[in-house]
């Protein structure tokens, strides 16, 4: 068989289901081995597109995404969409093509060093040099791209490998034990939070990225602990729990920013530094902090470990749940939460009337099982803070790269991952027009899903920090097509709103449609 038709038998074996992607004359080989093969190759208008796609695949379904590019152009293009998966940890799996050996020692057409670009984005990057070695890059790629925290991986296929004959089969994927801490790390963690006189439960992405969400909830309610949930960890507490004091991130204000403030311990949990700066809740150094993770903390001066706890999510909790007992009712803390749940609930200016009330409108009418994809700007904001979801892992905020233009392709690779489960963007104007093209391939593989567009004719979320900084705001504002025509022109449904009222009825009539619809919303000055 040619080597080609050996790599797609590997992925076969791997488990993979789509590859997202953009083919070119470097990896036409592939593509016809494809032909032969149960895979389904899902055709992109740009490769950035498919990247995403492929990140949106991994976070849902926590097996590796796979998107596929050419050489040179295709595979740059491909960089943003990588590097978003690498940090956010999203399992992916970038296929590049490359010229032939024997032209790669010398300036040639379209060839440049790709291994070199994927390099700092990547936990492993490796051309294919020999046919023979396929099915050990395979397996070790899909391993390093799940196991301990999870991350993009790039293999680069020159086209004349690609053609090489072999004869060859995949290698068997074994099953891994969990790493669980020793019982004395874990007696230690216990006493730590038993003997803290104000400690708080940070709980971050890697809670969602191992389904560990029951299990946090467990010990919250254990050991009568509060908590708050990074922007990507929405969901693991109702709104309605008396523990849950919401979400922190970014540079929030005072009021946000106490429940971490006030406390003395901080049992992190799945949290990702990239996911908000330690310095801006621990400059003075002065909270502890108990790391429970996959693995070793990142080193930070103000996120001082106390002590690393790193196994399995899931065992780690249910093995530190038999070891704390109930504390205290938390001194403070019910006066926080009943300050953040009525800030939640009040519209301080009219400014941000719409805009809250979409999320609340959002928070109420969408189902338990709704997949929410936040694009990034300011709307990322409002969702982060204003949305309430009904369930964990279903509210997928972009915030370690933070890259824009990523959610209406994650939407597509949603609805494959999770057909049964409905899934609404929300995007500002500048990002959704970053990657609308890909409304094309929605359309043509009848994919159904709603996407919310806040339309204000500018970069809102520049034009704050502008603001903040006492800067001139400046270059942040452009003029947008007509977005009804425009959906027209892809052969979509459209809606609009201009008020709560209007949004509340054409959100209903989209939900209810089963089309694929654009949904705009024009604010006129709003800013939170």
């Amino acid at each position: 068989m040619k080597a080609s038709d050996l790599m797609v038998r590997c992925l076969e074996a791997e488990g993979v289901e789509y590859i997202f992607g953009i083919p070119g004359e470097e990896n036409i080989d592939f593509m016809d081995s494809l032909t032969r093969s149960s895979i389904q190759f899902v055709l992109a208008r740009h490769e950035q597109g498919a990247a995403f796609m492929a990140d949106m695949y991994g976070r849902l379904t926590g097996k590796p995404g796979v998107c596929l590019a050419t050489l040179g152009p295709g595979a740059t293009n491909l960089i943003t969409g990588v590097a978003n998966a690498h940090l956010d940890r999203s399992p992916l799996i970038a296929i590049t093509g490359q010229a032939d050996l024997t032209r790669l020692h010398k300036e040639s057409h379209q060839h440049i060093d790709t291994i070199q670009l994927f390099k700092g984005i990547t936990k492993y990057n490796q051309q294919i040099l020999s046919a023979y070695t396929i099915p050990e890059i395979i397996r070790k790629a899909f391993d390093l791209a799940t196991n301990e925290s999870p991350g993009a991986v790039h293999i680069q296929l020159p086209v004349d490998v690609a053609r090489h004959e072999v004869i060859s089969s995949p290698l068997l994927i074994g099953k891994q034990a969990k790493i669980k801490p020793d019982s004395s790390s874990l007696q230690a963690a216990a006493k730590l939070i038993m003997e803290a006189k104000r400690p708080i439960v940070l709980a971050g992405n890697g809670v969602i990225r191992n389904r560990a969400w029951e299990e946090v909830r467990k010990l919250v309610e254990k050991a009568n602990l509060p908590m708050v949930n990074s922007f990507m960890a929405k969901g693991i507490l109702p709104f309605d729990h008396p523990r849950n004091l919401f979400t922190i991130g970014g540079k929030p204000n005072t009021d946000t920013l106490r429940p971490l403030i006030e406390a003395d311990l901080v049992i992190a949990i799945g949290f990702d530094l990239v996911e908000y700066d330690p310095v801006l809740w621990n400059k003075e150094q002065s909270r502890k902090v108990l790391n429970i993770h996959t693995i070793q903390a990142e080193t930070d001066a103000h996120f001082p470990v106390e002590l690393d706890l790193v196994g399995d999510l899931q065992d780690t909790l249910k093995a530190l749940l038999e070891l704390v007992d109930q504390r205290p009712e938390p001194i403070g803390y019910n006066q926080i939460r009943a300050s953040r749940v009525e800030e939640l609930q009040t519209i301080p200016s009219s400014e941000q009337e719409l805009p809250r009330k979409v999320m609340w409108t959002l928070s109420e009418k969408l189902s338990k099982d709704s997949i929410v994809i936040s694009d990034v700007g300011l709307h990322k904001v409002w969702v982060s803070r204003w949305y309430q979801p009904k369930a964990p892992g279903q509210t997928i905020i972009y915030n370690g790269l933070a890259s824009m233009g990523a959610s209406l392709p994650g939407a597509l690779a949603s609805r494959l991952a999770k057909p049964n489960s409905p899934v609404i963007v929300v995007s500002g104007d500048g990002g959704f027009l970053m990657n609308s093209q890909e409304l094309e391939t929605a359309k043509r593989l009848g994919l159904a899903f709603t996407i919310i567009i806040f339309n204000n004719q500018s970069y809102g979320l520049i034009e704050k920090h502008q603001r903040a900084a006492n800067l001139a705001v400046t270059q942040i504002a452009f003029t947008n097509p007509d977005f009804n025509l425009f959906a027209q022109s892809f052969g979509i449904a459209y809606r609009c709103a201009k008020n709560a009222e209007e949004f509340s009825q054409v959100l209903t009539e989209a939900l209810e449609s089963g089309e694929l619809n654009l949904l705009e919303v024009v604010l006129m000055g709003e800013e939170v």
